[in-house]
């Protein structure tokens, strides 16, 4: 049986959303109606790209299988508390991800300018609308029973109403293949060529030459029969010939005396100095450690009990090397159902940074829980988005992305109880894990 799931919503949520929105954020009901209409109409879009490709339609189908189908009462849920409305608005937060694989804040933009509400307050309201549009679709999906194909047969049935109930413009600037959307090739012109200046060349001077007067040698001549030289003609030169084979001997075996005692006295010098710059590069189990940023952690006050703390006591601790290297952080808190890390709490990580970046070769892995009230499906996406956050984080400080791993186990291995409130926010948290 053929729905139309823009008219479902907009008949059982679409005005009460419509109203209730224009009270909270000072909008003009007409234009939070018009921008109902849009905000559903582009999350469909993003559903239906979303099922053109297997791997998509099975993880929407999945999500939808499992959701847990309530009806909302909007009108309780804004005049209650704003707490309230931040709690649906977390919801949307961490599905809209999944619902909507297309460039999410050009679809809000294009929404606002169209509906003439706040581009702020049309986030918002997309991230309210996910929710209900997951609860709405999940029961149709539930009752009949829909496969993956059927999912896929339901929304790409609604294509013709959402283009219609979209600008032209909102698939070009979202990026929406399944709409017709085709990325345009830049045609870049080759820049012209610069016409180039030719240099007069000055004329050059041709250099006087003097003209070359050679002198002729000057020959002595020895007139023979000269008589007072003799033996000593040949006595003085063999005098000296002697003389200079003497001080070849003597002064030559100094020479190469003086070198061979030099070359090992440089030979050791230079054994020493490397011996020296060995003993400097400093390393241990963990491997190598940068002295400059070994120097910048006595700067940094670790909380009492925190990873940071835990991790370097352990680091410095040579009787832990056989030992598991895992530390939970204490102080790092995330929003109500989200993945965002909480203001201040943030320090935890940018310690743990401070830490890797003194000891270059430790790799570890970010491992994220929670505690076991939800969907089970949901719960584990939870926990690995978390830790997703944190590894993000650590990139951003400077840390290589290879050595930082990431791993979500939702509700398992527990740490508390789940029965008491106290025990859930035990198990809502974040580890790290030296891997060696």
């Amino acid at each position: 049986m053929s729905i139309n799931l823009l008219q479902t919503l907009k008949s059982k949520v679409g005005q009460s959303l419509a109203t209730n929105s224009a009270d909270f954020f000072g909008e003009e009901e007409k234009n939070t109606g018009a921008a109902v209409d849009g905000t559903f109409a582009a999350i469909l879009a993003g559903m239906i790209q979303r099922v053109s490709y297997d791997k998509g339609a099975k993880d929407l189908h999945k999500i939808l299988k499992s959701e847990n189908v309530r009806d909302y009462d909007l009108e309780d849920i804004f005049v209650r508390s704003p707490q309230t409305v931040n709690g649906l608005v977390n919801r949307g937060n961490h599905f809209l991800p999944s619902l909507y694989p297309g460039k999410l804040r050009e679809a809000t933009n294009t929404v606002a300018e169209e509906s003439g509400i706040k581009k702020n307050n049309s986030s918002k309201m997309a991230k309210i609308s996910a929710p209900l549009m997951l609860s709405t679709l999940g029961k149709h999906v539930q009752e009949n029973n829909l496969s993956v194909d059927g999912l896929k047969t339901l929304l790409n049935g609604q294509k013709d109403r959402v283009k219609s109930a979209l600008p032209d413009q909102f698939f070009e600037t979202t990026e929406l293949s399944s709409f017709g959307w085709i990325k345009k090739e830049e045609v870049k012109e080759e820049p012209k060529p610069k016409p180039q200046k030719v240099k007069k060349e000055k004329p050059v001077k041709p250099k006087k030459v003097e003209p070359v007067v050679t002198k002729e040698p000057v020959v002595t001549k020895v007139e023979e029969g000269s008589k007072g030289m003799g033996i000593f003609k040949w006595l003085v030169p063999l005098l000296l010939l002697l003389g200079l084979i003497w001080l070849l001997m003597t002064k030559g075996c100094f020479a190469t005396d003086t070198i061979a005692k030099a070359v090992p006295e440089k030979v050791a010098t230079t054994t020493t100095a490397v011996a020296e710059t060995a003993t400097n590069t400093v390393t241990n189990i963990f491997g190598k450690v940068n002295d400059a940023a070994l120097g910048l952690l006595d700067n940094i006050k670790f909380a009492a009990g925190s990873a940071g703390e835990q991790m370097l006591a352990f680091i410095k601790n040579d009787s832990n090397n056989d030992a598991e290297g895992r530390f939970r952080f204490k102080n790092l808190n995330f929003a109500s159902g989200s993945a965002t890390i909480a203001g201040e709490s943030g320090v935890e990580v940018d310690n743990l940074s401070a830490i890797l970046k003194a000891y270059e070769d430790i790799k570890v892995n970010i491992e994220g829980y929670t505690d076991s009230q939800g969907n089970p499906d949901s719960n584990q996406l939870l926990s690995q988005q978390r830790a997703e956050a944190v590894r993000a984080r650590l990139v951003a400080s400077g840390i290589p992305d290879a050595r930082i791993s990431t791993q979500g186990f939702g509700a398992a291995n527990p740490v508390a109880t789940n029965d008491t409130p106290e025990g859930r926010a035990e198990n809502r948290r974040i580890e790290v894990v030296i891997v060696k």
